[in-house]
């Protein structure tokens, strides 16, 4: 069989008879099967717990051939499963050259008989496997790649919003006339300022040159920020208290006249 595309070998281990029991001072042989074209590939099969020397695996493996088929040697071991219990637990090995089968056909399985060798040389036992050469089936293609250019965006939120539609604010209800400001204007702005309060002069009743009386109110009328004038010194004091209070006060001009001068 010659082909260009690469090859796997399709392997089936099926059996073995007449082993060495490498296991006989402890009990029965538990065998299993180890096989590699690449020795960095190994493949083993389950042991047989009860098969002893006849083990029965028939079990199917497919093992990459990775060198030219004329250069490619199937190896196979058979050992016992627990190795604790014998120091010495390879059972035998055996070597089959790929190159014996490239006159087959891929729709045909060839049925071997293959001898075990002991580790010293010696021929004990055989064993039965299926071998076939397939071609490697070819990788499936990759998925084609969407084409994000020309992909319809299907996503709303990635679709471009609506223009705003222009509104006329002169067409606006007017607002209240009742601001914030005014709100507040009694709390934040300062009072306003109370009215001169103009003097009158008062002609003295006694024959005293008059004096400017007390500020007359004449601003608001408001109690907090206007108190009342205050109240005449006449209708404070009695008559005859007034007398005197206007008698002194005219003395004391007429003593300040006439020390300064004037």
């Amino acid at each position: 069989m010659a082909s260009s595309k690469p090859l796997d070998l399709e392997i089936t281990v099926v059996s073995a008879k007449h082993l060495k029991n490498v296991n006989w001072r402890n009990g029965i042989l538990k065998p299993y099967a180890t096989f590699f074209i690449d020795p960095d590939h190994r493949i083993a099969t389950r042991p047989d717990e009860t098969g002893s020397t006849e083990p029965v695996w028939n079990e199917h493996f497919v093992l990459p051939i990775t060198r030219p088929l004329d250069h490619s040697v199937l190896t196979l071991q058979i050992f016992h499963s627990r190795p604790s219990e014998t120091p010495k637990p390879l059972v035998g090995t055996l070597e089959f050259p790929l190159s014996n089968l490239a006159d087959t056909d891929e729709s045909t399985q060839a049925i071997c008989s293959l001898e075990l060798l002991r580790p010293s040389g010696r021929p004990q036992g055989m064993v039965r496997v299926k071998l076939a050469l397939r071609s490697r089936p070819s990788p499936p293609p990759p998925p084609p790649q969407p084409d994000y250019h020309t992909a319809p965006y299907t996503n709303n939120y990635y679709s471009s919003a609506p223009p705003a539609t222009p509104r006329d604010y002169m067409e606006c209800p007017p607002t209240s006339s009742y601001s914030y400001s005014n709100l507040h204007s009694d709390y934040c702005s300062p009072p306003p300022p109370p009215y001169p309060r103009p003097f009158v002069n008062r002609v003295s009743s006694f024959g005293a040159p008059s004096f400017p009386s007390a500020p007359v109110d004449s601003s608001s009328t408001n109690d907090y920020y206007n108190p009342q004038p205050p109240v005449s010194s006449f209708r404070a004091m009695g008559l005859e208290d007034g007398v005197k209070y206007e008698e002194e006060k005219s003395n004391n001009y007429c003593y300040t006249k006439n020390y300064f001068g004037h």
